[in-house]
């Protein structure tokens, strides 16, 4: 059996279904392999690059069955206005509350929202815990630090993404149960792996990888559905 997840980005059992993008096919394929159903966003018509045809700047899962789609928005999502891109963690949201949908801030009222200038604040985060979180990004960080949110600032490159110079943390990176946090490619070819395995590890959390690859930032792993036992 299984069931919706109840808390955005971090399932409490193995994972069953993920929303990823197919850009590169080996990661769909791979999780695939592992018994976990794949669902391929569709591509937003508003962007040119590749993060078109990422998960976290198509999809918002709010938690449960809960979801925004950038496809059924009556705003057009656009690479300067991406405006799924939250991230949510336990009861806390980060965000960029002006480029944000303001549709999804009010069903997200009751958690705390916190502001900042990235507007790729899920691209920039890999949720760790309910209250933790791995960045490169100096502006979330700070936000981090001020709300006592526990977080590790890791250095910016090491992570592929076509068109750009370097992608981000996030999007290369998402729960695949519990307790296993994937990456698409070989994470310990990161400058700061180390750094992070431990962080991680403070949370009961192991980092895996997904291909022997350098990290390439497909726009993230979204899980939405675990295995239950009743």
């Amino acid at each position: 059996m299984e069931r919706w997840i109840k808390n955005a980005n971090l399932p409490q059992n193995k994972v069953s279904e993920v929303i990823i993008s197919d850009y590169k096919p080996i990661f769909k394929e791979v999780l695939e392999r592992m018994g976990i159903k794949v669902i391929v966003p569709k591509a937003i018509e508003g962007i040119k690059g590749a993060e078109k045809y990422h998960a976290d700047m198509s999809v918002l899962h709010i938690g449960q069955d809960k979801f925004f789609y950038a496809d059924s928005l009556n705003e057009k999502v656009t690479a300067q206005k991406p405006l799924l891109n939250i991230c949510l963690f336990g009861n806390n949201v980060i965000c960029n509350t002006k480029t944000a949908y303001k549709p999804a801030l009010e069903m997200l009222k009751d958690k705390k929202i916190m502001h900042t200038n990235q507007r790729y604040a899920k691209c920039s985060c890999a949720v760790i815990g309910e209250n933790a979180l791995i960045t490169s990004d100096s502006g979330i960080y700070k936000v981090c630090v001020e709300n006592k949110i526990d977080v590790l600032k890791i250095s910016s490159g090491d992570i592929l993404l076509d068109g750009y110079e370097y992608g981000f943390i996030g999007g290369c990176c998402g729960f695949i149960s519990k307790n296993t946090l994937a990456f698409t490619g070989n994470v310990e070819l990161h400058r700061d792996f180390e750094n992070m395995r431990d962080f991680a590890k403070n949370y009961g959390v192991e980092l895996y990888s997904l291909s022997n690859g350098q990290l390439y930032d497909i726009g993230g792993i979204i899980p939405v559905k675990e295995i239950c036992d009743k």
